[in-house]
């Protein structure tokens, strides 16, 4: 139970709805799920635990995206057809 800790298989009523046997607190079963994640998270954060998620691959140096120029007041457009309304 996110609000008061309490473990017990029978506080899952059903695939949506949690209710605590023990205090009573009644939610949507991946909602309360969610809340004990974040609570064990900041937890974690807080003692200064390192993170296991992997390393992101390193960029190849090539873009992904549309191609950016510039306007004539050095402003970036992502549309270099289009009118600059002043350019």
């Amino acid at each position: 139970c996110a609000e008061c800790g309490h473990i017990d298989k029978a506080n899952r009523a059903s695939q949506a709805r949690f209710a605590c046997r023990s205090c009573g607190f009644v939610d949507h079963a991946d909602r309360n799920g969610s809340r004990n994640i974040r609570h064990r998270a900041e937890g974690l954060w807080r003692c200064g635990v390192q993170s296991t998620a992997p390393d992101p691959p390193p960029k190849t140096g090539r873009g992904t995206g549309r191609k950016r120029s510039t306007t004539a007041s050095g402003a970036r457009c992502a549309s270099p057809g289009l009118s600059v309304p002043g350019g």
